[in-house]
């Protein structure tokens, strides 16, 4: 724990791009609401000096393959992807482990892949994500348009003189996309005060924070999991026997049906 000089980090390249989806938000509305809630988490964005702030704290980054190098130095990090889809594992997931850091993720069923005992799981109902995605009218060809915030997709029907505002993230004259990150925050901080309460409690207490530090990342050292090939493998085998494929004619089908699959990563999480 000596190594653990800060509290928790997000470094991201940026808020939003016109590829992403508006759960790609989640991230940086938790991390506002751990500010808000309890202490500050870091925020490293390269378009907002977040370079400077690594070289003050004299951390070296080049680029998404060694970013763990720099995490070490803090005791969570957040590690949501840029969409929440279930299976959607990203060179972020894996890094905190790298780091000896304690990620914090979003994936739905990530407990299915990777020893979920390892991270700190949120979860956002899809409910709660839909309800700000309405909001979201960007696309690549039209960058981060949203609807007003103080109005409603009742009013948008029958007010047709509502139109989408652009909150551009690289605008500073323009206040960037604060109300962007207000709004997310707000609504999701219901959904997210577990996850919150979570990170606080462990980071309250070292034992328990030790414990999670030390789960493996994969079980069964890697073995029957998404990382040997196996998942591949049976995905493909379960697909040839549901199409009829010519490949698995002639083998006895309940010997392959009784062929050892994925161990499970996570107890009562189930295997993909």
């Amino acid at each position: 724990l000596k190594s653990k000089k800060h509290f928790c980090v997000l470094i991201t390249r940026t808020t939003m791009t016109p590829r992403y989806q508006a759960d790609g938000l989640v991230r940086h509305a938790l991390r506002r609401l751990l500010g808000k809630r309890y202490k500050e988490c870091l925020g490293l964005q390269a378009w907002q000096g977040g370079a400077q702030i690594m070289k003050e704290m004299n951390m070296t980054k080049t680029g998404p393959d060694n970013t763990y190098e720099i995490q070490d130095a803090f005791k969570f990090v957040i590690t949501m992807a840029n969409e929440q889809s279930e299976g959607y594992l990203v060179e972020k997931t894996i890094h905190p482990y790298l780091a000896g850091s304690v990620g914090i993720t979003a994936t739905p069923g990530v407990g299915k892949y990777i020893n979920a005992d390892a991270l700190v799981s949120c979860s956002i109902p899809e409910a709660d994500l839909a309800k700000v995605q309405q909001y979201y009218r960007g696309s690549v060809d039209k960058a981060f348009l949203w609807m007003p915030f103080n109005t409603t997709p009742d009013m948008w029907t029958t007010e047709k003189n509502i139109q989408p505002i652009v909150h551009d993230p690289y605008n500073d004259k323009a206040g960037r996309d604060e109300a962007v990150l207000e709004f997310v925050t707000e609504q999701w901080e219901e959904a997210l005060t577990p996850c919150v309460d979570k990170i606080v409690a462990l980071d309250k207490d070292d034992d328990a924070y030790v414990k999670k530090l030390m789960q493996p990342y994969i079980l069964n050292e890697g073995l029957r999991s998404l990382f040997d090939g196996t998942y591949i493998a049976t995905s493909l085998l379960h697909w040839y026997l549901v199409m009829g494929s010519p490949i698995v004619q002639g083998l006895q089908i309940e010997n392959l049906l009784a062929t050892e699959g994925m161990v499970e990563q996570t107890e009562g999480c189930g295997v993909p």
